[in-house]
C-alpha cells in the first residue's frame, strides 16, 4: 500500500447532491478521492473516541484497560479500513471501529456510536 498524492488533475464526478464536482485523483495509481461528508478519518481520531469512552466509563464507576486499548488500536492499525482514508467512507471505519470495540469490552453498539 502507499501514500496516495493528489496531482492538480481532477475528475469530475457526480457529487453527492447529483452535480458534477472535481474529485482529487491519486498521481500515483489513480485513485478517485472521497469528499462526500462521508469522509474516512485517521487513526488519532479513534484513538480519541477510545479516550473519551475510557474517561466517560470511569467517571461512572466503569472501567476500560490499557491492554483492552492496546488490542483495540492493534486490531484497527492491521485493518485495511483504517491504513486507506483517501478512498475510504467514514461509515465502513465506524461499522468497523464499533465491532471491534464490542468484541474486547462487550459494550453496546448504541453506547459506542454515541461516542463518534
Amino acid at each position: 500500500m502507499h501514500v496516495h498524492v493528489s496531482s492538480r488533475d481532477r475528475a469530475w464526478l457526480p457529487a453527492t447532491n447529483g452535480l458534477l464536482a472535481p474529485h482529487p485523483v491519486c498521481r500515483e495509481c489513480g485513485a478517485v478521492k472521497n469528499i462526500s461528508g462521508d469522509r474516512a478519518r485517521g487513526m488519532g481520531y479513534y484513538a480519541n473516541v477510545l479516550s473519551e469512552i475510557k474517561k466517560h466509563l470511569e467517571s461512572r464507576g466503569g472501567k476500560l484497560s490499557q491492554a483492552q486499548i492496546r488490542l483495540i488500536m492493534r486490531e484497527l492499525e492491521s485493518s485495511e479500513y483504517f491504513n486507506d482514508t483517501y478512498t475510504l467512507l467514514g461509515s465502513v471505519q465506524r461499522s468497523m471501529f464499533t465491532r471491534v470495540v464490542q468484541k474486547y469490552t462487550g459494550l453496546s453498539r448504541s453506547f459506542i456510536e454515541a461516542f463518534l
